[in-house]
């Protein structure tokens, strides 16, 4: 087989199957990147906005 017969016979994903298929993976992994921001600020920022209360020596 030559390489213009091998390039011939193989065939190209349209990209906008490439495309959409990125799209499927990227909007449910930009959510979850998301919720899990949204949880770590809730954590770390959960210290500073209820101090422990102070307590008193005898």
């Amino acid at each position: 087989m030559t390489d213009e017969t091998t390039a011939s016979s193989q065939r190209k994903t349209p990209t906008s199957l490439i495309a959409a298929a990125w799209i499927v993976v990227c909007i449910p992994l930009a959510w979850g990147v998301y919720n899990t921001a949204l949880g770590a600020a809730k954590l770390f920022t959960h210290l500073h906005a209820n101090p422990p209360a102070q307590v008193k020596a005898p």
